[in-house]
C-alpha cells in the first residue's frame, strides 16, 4: 500500500511540474499566471481517482517548479504568488471532488445525457472559477499594476482550466473504469477527444501567435515613429536656431524690434523651445557703455551678471570679454536671465570654447531650470556667430587663437529647450500606449530628461541611443500596461470565446454519443428484463391454465364416460327414446368441446406442432366438402367450395389441422356473417424468395344475392380480441391458423359485405414427393 502511494505521488509530481512548464512555455506571453488553470484541472482529475496523494505531490513539486521557472524562463516566482497559486490549485481540486463525488462513486456520470451534462458543467465552467479568480490576484502581484481591464485574463484562465478539465478528466475516468466501458467505446472517445483537443489547441495557438505578432509589430512601429518624431522635434529646434543665426550673420547690428519680430515669426506655439536668446561679445572697455545703452533700450536696470555657486546672480567680475544675454524672446518670465554672461556657464554643462571651435550648433548637458513653481530639465542649443563681412577667415590653429580671435566673433545665439511636454504628448498620441524613460548618457552619470525607471515585467521593452549634437540620448520605450490588462480586439475575443465554447460543445457531443449508447444499453437491458419477467409470468399463467384445463378435462371426461356408459346400458335394455338420444347427443357435444379446449391449451403451451407431410390437397377438399354437407343437411345449411386453378394438387402441411381450421371457419362464418349459404374460395400465392414456399388463403362469404351488411362498429373491432369471446369457433380458427403459421380475421369488401379470411403457410410438394404419395395411395387401394 505504501509503495502504491509513493508511486502515485511521484507520477502526480511529474505531471504537475510538466504541465505547468508546458503551459508557461506555449502560452504567450510567458507568465507565471499561465500554469494555474491547467495545473488545477490536472490535480482535480487525479484527486478524483487517487484521493489525497496528488495534493502532497503539489506541495513537493512546487519548489522544483519554482526553480525550473527561474532557470528556463527567467521569471521571478515570489512566495506570495506561488502561495496563492498552490492554494487555488488545492481549492479547485477539493471543490471539483465535492461537486461530482456522487457521480464518481455511483459510476453514473456517463449513464445518461442528463448526468453527463451536469457532470461536465461542474468539473468545467463551475470549478474553473477558482483558478480564474486567483489568476486576477496573481496578475496584480506579478505585474505590480492594478490599472486596466483584467477581464481577458480572467476569461482566458477560466477557458484554459475548463478545457483541460473537460478533455482530461473524462478520459482519465474512462481509462480507470475499464469494466464499465467497452474497448471500442474507450478507443472511440479517447481518439476523438485527443484529435479534437489537438485541433482546438492548434486553432487557439495560431490565434495567440497572430495576436502576439500584431502586438510586436505595433510596438516596433511605435518605436520607429517615436524615433522619427524625436528627430523631427530636434530638427525643428535646430531650424529655429539656424534661422536666428542667419539674421545676425546678415546684419552686424540687429535691433530689439527686429529681433522680436523675427523671433515671433519662427517661434511656434507648442514648440519645445522655451526661449530664444542673443548674447553679443563685449570687451571689458565697452562694458560700461554697453550696460548704459542696453538699460535705455530695454528700459530696465541692465548689468552684466555672473551666476554664483548657490544659484544667485551678482554683478560680473572684471574680465577681458563678456557675452551677456541682451535679447530674450519671449521676454516675459525670462527677465532675470537678462545680462547673464554665458561665458560663466559651468564647464560640465557647456563651454564657449567648444561652441566656438565647432562653428556649428552645440547642445549642452541637461540642466534644471525653475519655471514658476516647477523645475524642468532644459538643454541649451548654442551657436557662435562670426562676422563674415571682414574678409578674414577664422583660424583653427590652436585653442588660444580661438579664444583671442574676438574680431570676427560677434556673439552667441542660444535656444533654451524643454522637451518634457513634447515627450508627454508623444507618449499620449501613440496607437499603442507606451512610456518613455529618456536619459542623457554623454557623461558618466546619466541625467534623466523625461520619465522614470519603468516596470518592464510582462511588457515589450526596447532601447534606442540617439546622437543629438555632441550629446547621446538613451530612450527606453516600454508598454504602459502588461498584456493581461491591455485592450483586446474583437477578433481576439471571438477566437477565445468561440474556441472555448466550440471545444466544450465538441467534447460534450462526443461524450453525449457515448452516454446515449450507455442510455440505450440500459433501456435495452431494462426492456429485456421486463420481457423476461413478462414471459416468465405468462408461462406461469399458461402452465396454470393448462394445468387447470387438464384437470377440468380429466374430471369432466370421467363424468362423461359414466354418462356414456349409463346411456349404453339404457340402449341395451331397449330404452332409446328421445330423451336418451338427446343425452347422447349432448355428451358428444361436450366431448367435442373438451377436445377443442385441449387443442387450444396445447397450442398455447407449444405442445402441438404442425406436420409437413405431403398429401393430396384436392382429395382432402372433396372429402371435407362431403363431410360438411352431410353434417349440415339437416340444419338447412350449405357451403360451396371454389378452388382456384393456381392451387396445386399436392401440398406439404398438416392435413388434420387444416380440416379443423376449415370446420372452425365454417362454423364461425355462419354465426358472424349471419347466413346459411357460404362460398369458400381457396387460392394460393407463391412467395418471391422461393418457388416452394407459398401461402394458402381461405375466404368465406355469402352465396345469396341479398347479403346482410355487418355493423360498421363491428368491422372496426379487432377480430382476434373481440370475437374470441363472441365465437369459440372463430377463436379456434385463429389458433389453428397461427399454428399453421398464418392468421384469421374478419374483413369487409368495398361494398360493405362481410368476409372471413384465413391464411396458412404451406410448401408445394416436389415431383418426387408426389410420386411417393401416389404410390402409397395406390397401395392402400390394393
Amino acid at each position: 500500500m505504501m509503495q502504491q502511494h509513493l508511486t502515485r505521488t511521484f507520477i502526480s509530481a511529474i505531471l504537475y511540474v510538466a504541465i505547468s512548464l508546458v503551459a508557461i512555455g506555449i502560452i504567450n506571453p510567458q507568465s507565471i499566471v499561465n500554469f494555474v488553470g491547467p495545473s488545477a484541472a490536472l490535480i482535480s482529475g487525479l484527486l478524483l481517482i487517487w484521493g489525497i496523494t496528488p495534493l502532497i505531490a503539489v506541495l513537493l513539486g512546487t519548489p522544483i517548479l519554482v526553480f525550473s521557472i527561474s532557470y528556463y524562463f527567467q521569471l521571478e516566482a515570489d512566495l506570495a504568488v506561488m502561495s496563492i497559486a498552490v492554494l487555488s490549485i488545492i481549492l479547485q481540486g477539493f471543490w471539483t471532488k465535492h461537486l461530482v463525488l456522487r457521480f464518481i462513486h455511483y459510476k453514473k456520470w456517463l449513464t445518461s445525457r442528463k448526468h453527463l451534462f451536469i457532470f461536465l458543467l461542474r468539473i468545467g465552467p463551475i470549478a474553473s472559477l477558482v483558478s480564474a479568480s486567483s489568476a486576477l490576484v496573481i496578475s496584480i502581484l506579478d505585474n505590480q499594476v492594478i490599472q486596466g481591464s483584467l477581464l481577458y485574463t480572467f476569461v482566458n484562465t477560466w477557458a484554459v482550466s475548463m478545457l483541460v478539465a473537460v478533455f482530461f478528466i473524462p478520459l482519465l475516468l474512462i481509462a480507470k473504469n475499464t469494466d464499465n466501458f467497452a474497448l471500442t467505446k474507450r478507443l472511440f472517445v479517447g481518439s476523438t477527444s485527443v484529435l479534437g483537443g489537438l485541433a482546438i489547441f492548434l486553432l487557439l495557438k495560431t490565434s495567440q501567435y497572430q495576436q502576439q505578432n500584431d502586438r510586436q509589430a505595433l510596438f516596433q512601429q511605435t518605436k520607429v515613429e517615436v524615433e522619427r518624431l524625436i528627430q523631427t522635434e530636434v530638427n525643428s529646434v535646430v531650424h529655429n536656431v539656424n534661422s536666428l543665426s542667419a539674421l545676425f550673420k546678415a546684419n552686424r547690428y540687429v535691433s530689439l524690434f527686429e529681433f522680436n519680430i523675427f523671433s515671433e515669426s519662427i517661434y511656434k506655439e507648442g514648440s519645445s523651445v522655451r526661449a530664444l536668446e542673443w548674447a553679443p561679445v563685449i570687451p571689458l572697455e565697452q562694458r560700461e557703455a554697453f550696460e548704459k545703452d542696453t538699460s535705455e533700450l530695454l528700459q530696465l536696470d541692465f548689468y552684466i551678471k555672473d551666476r554664483l555657486k548657490d544659484g544667485s546672480l551678482a554683478s560680473a567680475k572684471k574680465r577681458s570679454k563678456y557675452a551677456p544675454l541682451r535679447f530674450i524672446y519671449p521676454k516675459q518670465g525670462n527677465q532675470e536671465a537678462l545680462g547673464l554672461d554665458v561665458y560663466t556657464n559651468p564647464d560640465h554643462i557647456i563651454t564657449m570654447n567648444s561652441v566656438v571651435q565647432s562653428q556649428k550648433l552645440t547642445a549642452s548637458a541637461p540642466l534644471t531650470l525653475v519655471q514658476g513653481e516647477l523645475a524642468s530639465p532644459s538643454i541649451l542649443f548654442t551657436r557662435a556667430i562670426f562676422d563674415t563681412t571682414s574678409g578674414r577667415e577664422f583660424q583653427r590653429s590652436s585653442s588660444t587663437a580661438i579664444v583671442n580671435n574676438y574680431d570676427n566673433l560677434l556673439g552667441f545665439v542660444v535656444a533654451v529647450v524643454q522637451f518634457d511636454s513634447f515627450f508627454q504628448r508623444l507618449a499620449n498620441e501613440q496607437k499603442q500606449k507606451v512610456n518613455f524613460h529618456i536619459q542623457d548618457i554623454s557623461n558618466n552619470e546619466p541625467f534623466t530628461l523625461f520619465g522614470q525607471v519603468l516596470t518592464t515585467k510582462n511588457r515589450h521593452v526596447d532601447r534606442m541611443v540617439l546622437p543629438v549634437f555632441s550629446r547621446l540620448w538613451q530612450v527606453d520605450i516600454v508598454e504602459t500596461e502588461p498584456w493581461f490588462s491591455q485592450f483586446k480586439s474583437w477578433q481576439a475575443w471571438c477566437v477565445l470565446v468561440g474556441g472555448t465554447f466550440g471545444s466544450l460543445l465538441f467534447q460534450m457531443l462526443i461524450l453525449m454519443m457515448a452516454a446515449y449508447s450507455s442510455e440505450l444499453g440500459t433501456q435495452v437491458n431494462n426492456k429485456t428484463r421486463a420481457l423476461i419477467l413478462a414471459k416468465e409470468s405468462s408461462e406461469r399463467k399458461s402452465l396454470a391454465k393448462s394445468h387447470f384445463l387438464q384437470t377440468l378435462n380429466t374430471e369432466l371426461r370421467v363424468s362423461l364416460l359414466a354418462m356414456k356408459s349409463f346411456v349404453e346400458q339404457l340402449k341395451k335394455k331397449g330404452i332409446n327414446n328421445k330423451e336418451v338420444t338427446g343425452i347422447s347427443h349432448a355428451g358428444s357435444n361436450v366431448e367435442l368441446l373438451l377436445d377443442t379446449m385441449m387443442d387450444l391449451s396445447n397450442i398455447e403451451t407449444g405442445r402441438i406442432t404442425a406436420k409437413t407431410d405431403c398429401f393430396d390437397f384436392y382429395g382432402f377438399l372433396q372429402r371435407t366438402e362431403s363431410l360438411i354437407k352431410a353434417n349440415s343437411v339437416y340444419e338447412g345449411k350449405s357451403t360451396f367450395f371454389l378452388i382456384d386453378e393456381s392451387v396445386p394438387h399436392y401440398l406439404n402441411s398438416d392435413e388434420l389441422y387444416i380440416q379443423k381450421l376449415l370446420n372452425a371457419l365454417i362454423e364461425s362464418a355462419h354465426q358472424l356473417l349471419k347466413t346459411d349459404k357460404l362460398r369458400l374460395s381457396v387460392k394460393l400465392h407463391k412467395h418471391n424468395n422461393s418457388l416452394k414456399e407459398a401461402s394458402l388463403f381461405f375466404t368465406l362469404s355469402s352465396q345469396t344475392s341479398v347479403i346482410t351488411h355487418l355493423d360498421s362498429q363491428t368491422l372496426k373491432q379487432d377480430s382476434n380480441s373481440n370475437f374470441n369471446s363472441n365465437s369459440t369457433a372463430f377463436s379456434m380458427a385463429v389458433k389453428y391458423s397461427q399454428l399453421l403459421r398464418g392468421d384469421a380475421n374478419l374483413g369487409a369488401l368495398s361494398s360493405g359485405d362481410g368476409v372471413l379470411n384465413a391464411s396458412i403457410r404451406v410448401t408445394i410438394s416436389s415431383s418426387e414427393q408426389q410420386e411417393n404419395q401416389q404410390g402409397l395411395t395406390f397401395d392402400l387401394m390394393d
